[in-house]
């Protein structure tokens, strides 16, 4: 206490005492750290301060766009942010927009200092959306495909493999992957290398998966009836109800469906699809604990080598009936 007053010019110091301890720092090179000051300013002042640093949540999905996972990232990015202290905003943008000049502004102008990518509509290419150099920036997603940033997300191809291993330990013989491009791009492809991966290598039979461009319903009922299996993978409950519309098959039935979200709308203890939580509530808390401690170093711009935080998930067993042999 007595060096951090004498350093500090306090008045309850000695002269003799002061000399000594200022000739002792400049012999040793001793310089303040002028943030650290900052910060103790701030830690004894007894008024909240006036300006909070924000963080802004960022998609290209429209509000009416229900959409279970992205809501529960939001939500868990909203209150980590909050625990830290920080303010959250969520902005909107349009991914077709020609002139994106005015978000830069926008989010100067609330105080913002850390980006977060959320689930976005589709993959999408944010690079001219903002000067970068002026922001901290993490994703909580793979479908912002650009820039490239530090991520936290889900461990998509360890939480495919956990997937078809305990459908495989269940007695499922033939697990098929049904999935669109845009989805496949937005995880990097890991679903379908998993998948693949497993029907190769450790599965009684491969059943190589069906990735459309189109509609699903012209090229489902063929790889169906050309594959045969007893497993449908599907991202999340309500594209199994049009697969099994499609299919005319009853949920649950002689043909199981499964997905790589259960979603937080399964909340219940054994959702009637079985599959992968990916704990999108931590998925949002870690992208922001990530993104805050950018913020507080004054780390800037975007990486020359962008590092990923994976999340593994875990199986939630549903209502599936095991598969007659």
């Amino acid at each position: 206490m007595t060096v951090s007053r004498a350093l500090g010019n306090g008045r309850r110091i000695a002269d003799e005492t002061r000399r000594k301890i200022h000739a002792i720092a400049e012999k040793i090179g001793y310089r303040p750290d002028p943030e650290l000051s900052k910060l103790m300013h701030h830690l004894r002042g007894r008024k909240r301060p006036s300006f909070q640093s924000v963080i802004c949540g960022l998609t290209t999905r429209a509000a009416s766009a229900k959409e279970p996972y992205s809501e529960a990232v939001t939500a868990g990015a909203r209150a980590q942010t909050e625990r830290r202290g920080y303010g959250f905003m969520l902005l909107r943008v349009s991914p077709e927009a020609s002139d994106w000049s005015g978000v830069q502004r926008v989010l100067q102008s609330r105080g913002v200092q850390g980006v977060l990518f959320l689930p976005q509509r589709q993959p999408v290419d944010l690079t001219r959306l903002l000067d970068w150099t002026e922001f901290s920036v993490v994703a909580a997603t793979s479908s912002a495909i650009a820039p490239a940033v530090h991520r936290a997300t889900p461990q998509h191809f360890g939480n495919a493999l956990l997937l078809c291993r305990n459908l495989a330990a269940q007695g499922y013989r033939r697990i098929g992957l049904v999935i669109g491009c845009d989805h496949d791009v937005r995880v990097d492809h890991l679903f379908s290398a998993a998948v693949t991966w497993h029907g190769l290598n450790e599965a009684a039979a491969f059943v190589p998966p069906l990735i459309f461009d189109r509609d699903v319903s012209m090229v489902l009922p063929d790889w169906f009836k050309r594959q045969k299996p007893d497993v449908i993978v599907a991202s999340e409950e309500s594209v199994v109800r049009d697969y099994a519309r499609i299919l005319k098959l009853k949920v649950p039935g002689p043909v199981v469906f499964s997905t790589t979200s259960v979603g937080p709308e399964s909340g219940r203890s054994s959702p009637i699809v079985g599959g992968i939580d990916e704990l999108p509530l931590e998925i949002g808390a870690a992208a922001v604990d990530l993104l805050a401690s950018m913020i507080e170093r004054r780390v800037r711009g975007l990486p020359a080598s962008p590092a990923s935080t994976l999340l593994a998930g875990r199986w939630r067993a549903g209502g599936v009936r095991r598969s007659r042999e």
